[in-house]
């Protein structure tokens, strides 16, 4: 049994969670960098926290954060463990101190830090809680939608890096099939505002924006297909297993590390990143097949139950355990 420390630089909404949940936290700023003597008085706070809450291993969830910590822990002995969530390519000073790096899929594992073949870079896959999907309902009614369309859906930030133009096309390309296309997400791409982004959407009749939403896992429950198609490497793509728990099919695009998540004809199809003829055949066949399409929902659970639920929690846990006995 462990007992977590989390460590925020600021308060916020977040922290109600963590109070529900009984689990400890701490507002600790971030430190002073450039001053060696702020430098110094951090890495003393650190020395003072880590042995005041009789920390056993730190876990730091993003890269280049809190040296100072870093410093103080080797002081101690205390196993320092790395998250990465993106590809990194520049391995900071400080990295040699670290004992293990995590990463979130087999792709960021082996494009981050090449010139450090031999550090110890390990895969954790996230996680998915099934409950949230279990419980989600049906809103079809709520947008004008009946148990008769076929529904569509790209989930996610509205980037252009997100593939939501590829998306658009693709809807208009469909715009025959009789499948309701869904938008569901926040514009966050400085160089595709959104106010261009709902100009561009404004004649297609098949197309829903339906904003930022609360309750994606509704979305999810609502939609029978849905499409991520990511024009950058992808590191992993929650999207697919968020999906995949609500027994819906993904197409996807074959880039980062999607293609660890989406298996080509088990539970999805996966497609060139500027294939628009691939992914709008594919979306055809299952708007066309519905009995395709609840097979490779099915397998996609079977997926995620089998890696992303449990699995990834237990194989932390042996990293912890590894690494706090062998102090």
């Amino acid at each position: 049994m462990y007992r977590p420390v989390v460590l925020f630089q600021r308060k916020g909404p977040f922290l109600e969670e963590l109070d529900k949940l009984g689990i400890e936290y701490v507002i600790w700023p971030e430190h002073e960098f450039e001053n060696i003597g702020q430098y110094g008085i951090s890495v003393l706070r650190s020395l003072k926290l880590l042995k005041q809450k009789k920390i056993d291993a730190i876990h730091m969830n993003y890269f280049g954060w809190r040296p100072a910590e870093v410093m103080a822990a080797r002081m101690l002995g205390i196993p320092v463990i790395v998250h990465m969530h993106v590809v990194l390519q520049s391995p900071p000073p400080y990295l040699k101190y670290v004992h293990t790096l995590i990463a979130n899929s087999a792709y960021t594992r082996d494009h981050s830090f090449p010139s450090m073949p031999a550090c110890d870079k390990r895969v954790v896959y996230c996680s998915v809680e099934l409950e949230r999907y279990d419980r989600a309902s049906d809103i079809r009614s709520e947008l004008g939608l009946t148990p008769e369309n076929v529904v569509v859906s790209f989930i996610g930030q509205i980037k252009k890096i997100k593939g939501i133009e590829l998306f658009i096309q693709l809807a208009d390309r469909l715009r025959h099939s009789g499948a309701w296309f869904l938008i569901a997400g926040k514009c966050r791409d400085p160089d595709y505002p959104e106010e261009q982004f709902l100009r561009e959407i404004a004649d297609k009749g098949n197309i829903k924006y339906l904003g930022y939403r609360g309750d994606i896992q509704n979305i999810y429950k609502t939609s029978d297909i849905v499409v991520v198609p990511s024009q950058w490497e992808e590191p992993f793509g929650l999207i697919n297993i968020e999906a995949g728990a609500c027994r819906k099919p993904v197409i996807a695009t074959r880039v980062g590390g999607i293609p660890e998540v989406i298996k080509h004809g088990e539970n999805g199809f996966l497609v060139e990143k500027d294939d628009l003829d691939s992914l709008a055949e594919y979306t055809g066949r299952l708007i066309d097949d519905k009995a395709l399409g609840m097979k490779l929902g099915d397998n996609g659970r079977g997926r995620v139950e089998t890696y992303f639920t449990d699995a990834p929690i237990r194989q932390l846990e042996g990293i912890y355990n590894e690494l706090i006995g062998s102090r």
